[in-house]
Order: C-alpha cells, then structure tokens, then sequence
C-alpha cells in the first residue's frame, strides 16, 4: 500500500513482459515440435521396439543420439529461418541448397507427407476397428474432420490442437513408464544386439525430422529473439529423451512377450487395469491426430506456395483424397519408402547442419552465411 492506505496494484514489469512471451513462445513450438515426432509409430511402441529395444543396452544410447539431432535440427532450421527472415520449407530449402536441388528434395518430401498423411487417417480407423469394433469408416472419418477444422484455422489451429495434447501425451508416456517401474520384473535386453544401433538411431531420427522440418519452417516466424531457437531445441531433445527412456523401459521389461506385437505399449499398459488402457488409447489416439493435422498443414502450405491454389481448396482435397486412400492400406507402403526417406532426411538435416556450422564460424570472422549454389 502507499502513504494513503490505497493498494497499489503489481503491473508486470518490462522484463516480466519478456520472460513471459518467451515461454510462450517457446512452450508453444516445443509442444508443436514433440507432437510431430511422437506420431503414431512412436506412441505405440513400435518404433521403439524396432529401432531402439531389440538392440539392447545400445538401444539407449541411440535413443540418446536421437534426442541429440531433434535438438540440434530444431535450433538451426530455427535459428536459420530467424536469420534470413524465411517461413516455408521451399524457401528453407531453397537457401541451404540451391533452387534445383532445393526443389527435387521438396517434391520428395511432399509425397512423403502426403503418404504420412494417409497412413494417419487409416491408423485411425483401424484403431477405432481395433479396439472399439467400430467400423473403420467411422475412425478414418472423425479423424479428417478433426483435421480439416483444425486446418480452418492455420498456423493457429496447428499451434492450438498440438499444444494443447502435447502435454497429455508426453504425461501419457510418463505414466507407462511410471507403473512398469514398480514391477517386480527386471528389464531383460535383447539377445539381438546389432553392430548397426547407430544407423537405426540415424534412420529413426531422419524420417521424423523430414516431416518436421516443413512445420518448424513455418512456425519460425512466431520467434522474436534468436535465443529462443536454441531454447527450444535444448528443451524439445531433453523432453524426447526423457519420454524416450520412460516409454522403452516398459517394454524391456516385456520385450519377449511383446516383441511381435503391432501395438505393444497397449498389452503392458491393459496389464495395470481398465483405465491405463484407455488413458494410453486416449494417447495414441491423440499422436494420431496431432501427427495428421501437422502433416496436413505442411502439405497445404507446400501446395499452396508451389502451385498456387486456393488454400481452402487444398484442404478440402487433400481430406477427401486423404480419406478414400486410406482404405487402400498405407502401413505397408509407408514401411517400405521409410527406408528412402530416411536417405532424404540424413542429407536434408546434414545439409542444414552444415550450412548452420559453416555460418557460426564465418560470423565469428565477420562474415555472411553461405548460401548452397551460390558460391
């Protein structure tokens, strides 16, 4: 109170103010950045187990290195885009390598996301199918008008729907891997342990940041300060590592009796009752659909920008085609063109890193950032 008795009211300082926004907007990009990862094939359990368990020990240290590049993918697409004032992957790609080049690796990566696309819709509704013996139909349908709405809204519905089940789905995680822990079983590694952990840990990582890369692209224009870039990407690795580790230990602990199945995170989360079960179909359910509205927004900004549609109209096909493609049965395909989009991904995130290196050391000589094909 002042000298009259009167309460004086506590107005947030200027520097408040920043700090603030700051979380803001890094907690808002992060929450992005982790639902495109985790994705479908991550909350199931199944990259995990093909990627990381059935190699032991090894396992956690390419799990490890693979939170080590969504961090540093993160921090330089970031800090780059900041920099050159670019907010589209076709731009960032333009920059890093060359118009040609740039754009040969954006039709790949476009068709990659289209098919990403599909594959979400139709694990909807073979989830829905799966579990709650509706028709697939039903599953596939939800999940593109989910989608479609978020769409609506753009950058804003793409920030709203993921933020939002961001964090439900990393507690999700934590929650699997908090009720394993207390299991009287001790974890038993795979016998298989490969010389080869290392390119599994690389292919895991590169095939998600191929899609990431388009959102973080489009999300750059939210940053304010070049710190926040690397904020960001220190959190988004720390954040994977750690909901990495939770959701692998579980399945150690059962890896022979869940090695073979095609979701085995949901048979040890129904061992812990009725309502892990569904807490945990709830988290898939939710990777899912940030997975398809996050690929969605990349594809029609892609379209967008490189053919010149109308925006809405972009939204309405790729649903509907989305939609009649996904009884095709993607998951066969998609597991078969991994493989190429993993090369893809390894030389896209290589160049980028290497364009982000290279400009750290020429400005530390008062220099400007190489561009690729321009030298």
């Amino acid at each position: 109170m002042d000298t009259t008795g009167n309460r004086i009211s506590a107005q947030p300082t200027q520097t408040e103010n920043k700090v603030g926004s700051t979380l803001s907007i890094v907690s808002r990009i992060v929450g992005v950045y982790i639902s495109v990862i985790i994705g479908a094939g991550f909350a199931s359990g199944q990259e995990l187990m093909q990627f990381f368990a059935g190699y032991g020990v090894l396992g956690i240290l390419g799990l490890a290195l693979a939170g080590a590049l969504f961090a540093a993918t993160a921090w330089s697409v970031l800090d780059i885009c900041f920099q050159q004032k670019i907010t589209s992957h076709s731009e960032l790609l333009r920059f890093v390598l060359g118009e040609r080049l740039g754009f040969l690796i954006e039709m790949i990566v476009g068709f990659f996301l289209c098919v990403l696309f599909t594959a979400m819709i139709a694990g909807a509704g073979a989830t829905g199918r799966q579990v709650f013996d509706a028709p697939f139909f039903v599953g596939a349908a939800i999940t593109v008008v989910l989608t479609f709405t978020a769409l609506l809204f753009d950058l804003d519905g793409l920030v709203a729907i993921n933020a939002r089940i961001a964090p439900f789905l990393a507690a999700g995680g934590l929650v699997i891997g908090f009720l394993t822990f207390f299991e009287q079983t001790r974890p038993v590694f795979a016998q298989e342990v490969f010389s080869n952990w290392l390119i599994s840990s690389l292919i895991y990582a590169s095939y998600n940041i191929v899609t990431s890369i388009s959102v973080l692209a489009a999300m750059s224009s939210m940053i304010t300060k070049r710190k926040q870039s690397s904020l960001i990407g220190l959190w988004s690795g720390v954040i994977m590592t750690l909901l990495g580790f939770a959701m692998i230990y579980p399945l150690y602990l059962h890896y022979a009796e869940v090695k073979a199945l095609e979701i085995p995170l949901l048979v040890i989360a129904t061992r812990h009752g009725r309502l892990a079960q569904y807490m945990y179909l709830i988290l898939l359910l939710g990777a899912i659909l940030t997975t398809a509205v996050s690929n969605g927004f990349a594809i029609v900004k892609w379209i967008e920008e490189r053919f010149l549609l109308p925006p809405l109209l972009v939204k309405i096909l790729i649903s509907l085609l989305g939609l009649a493609a996904a009884h095709v049965g993607f998951s066969t395909l998609v597991a078969r063109i991994y493989p190429i989009f993993s090369i893809v991904g390894l030389f896209e995130t290589g160049a980028i890193l290497l364009c982000w290196f290279r400009h750290r050391k020429s400005k530390a000589k008062g220099n400007q950032m190489p561009v690729a094909g321009k030298r």
